[in-house]
């Protein structure tokens, strides 16, 4: 696949029905209570996609060691259809822009290719365990170093199944190779942040970076290290940035900085 300014893929947008979004902003009524249309898509879900792109340029190589990064500035309903265009970016990295119907730009980012740039040292990503009572991450509080912790868990079969059916994948690497969505990877850290922490109102994703060391097959144990690395207010929203790295049988798989709006308003 050669990109060029004018490739294009256009696809719907379609939200699984996991209970894990009750209560969140991806559930219809709390959505709608803050003045959304309907559930919004995870972010989690809209890197999935433009994960297509890097696995048609680059195939396995990148799922293993790829990176890339998007923000989402508005948001994704489920059923939406959109486009993702493709253009140059700086070096060997493309330009990616998901435009809604209306012509608007819902959310911009950029994949690079494989690199055999190191992962950070274990020794820097301790793992704790979940939090007998989870420590509150107050409005204009400054809880940067606190670290949260992680179940644990093997990661089944039909997980990978599940994952890569939620995001509507069906590129034949996935099936051949037996390995994990890259999307699953990211929802995981994201599921288990949540729960080591309690939250002043719904999260939302407004940006990640991701860097992805290892490809993950059923049956190896997946552990996520956490920590809050900073906490900032613009506009009247309050937003938290958390760094994880996930582990699979102990070894570096991948690698994600979110941010994160928490709270609106004083709190």
């Amino acid at each position: 696949m050669t990109i060029a300014p004018a490739d294009r893929i256009a696809l719907t947008i379609r939200l699984d029905a996991s209970p894990r979004y009750k209560g969140s902003v991806h559930d219809d009524e709390v959505a709608r209570r803050m003045g959304y249309r309907a559930a919004l898509v995870p972010g989690a879900f809209l890197y999935g996609h433009f994960s297509r792109i890097a696995v048609d340029l680059w195939g396995l190589p990148w799922i293993g060691r790829g990176a890339m990064g998007a923000s989402f500035r508005r948001p994704v309903y489920n059923g939406d259809d959109v486009t993702i265009a493709c253009t140059p970016g700086e070096g060997e990295a493309i330009a990616l822009s998901m435009i809604g119907v209306d012509g608007q730009v819902a959310a911009e980012g950029w994949i690079a290719p494989p690199s055999a740039a190191p992962a950070p040292p274990l020794a820097d990503w301790p793992l704790l365990p979940l939090p007998e009572e989870r420590p509150l991450v107050a409005v204009g509080a400054s809880p940067a170093g606190l670290r949260g912790g992680t179940p644990g868990a093997v990661l089944t079969e039909a997980e990978i199944l599940e994952s890569r059916s939620a995001f509507d994948e069906t590129h034949p690497i996935y099936t051949s190779e037996g390995i994990a969505h890259p999307g699953l990877l990211m929802r995981r850290s994201m599921f288990e942040v949540y729960a080591s922490f309690r939250w002043p109102g719904p999260v939302v994703l407004t940006a990640c970076e991701a860097r992805h060391f290892s490809t993950v097959t059923a049956g190896e144990r997946i552990e996520t290290s956490s920590v809050i690395a900073e906490t900032f207010e613009r506009r009247g929203r309050h937003y938290v940035v958390t760094e994880e790295l996930i582990l699979a049988n102990g070894r570096p798989a991948a690698q994600f900085r979110r941010t994160q709006i928490y709270a609106q308003g004083a709190g």
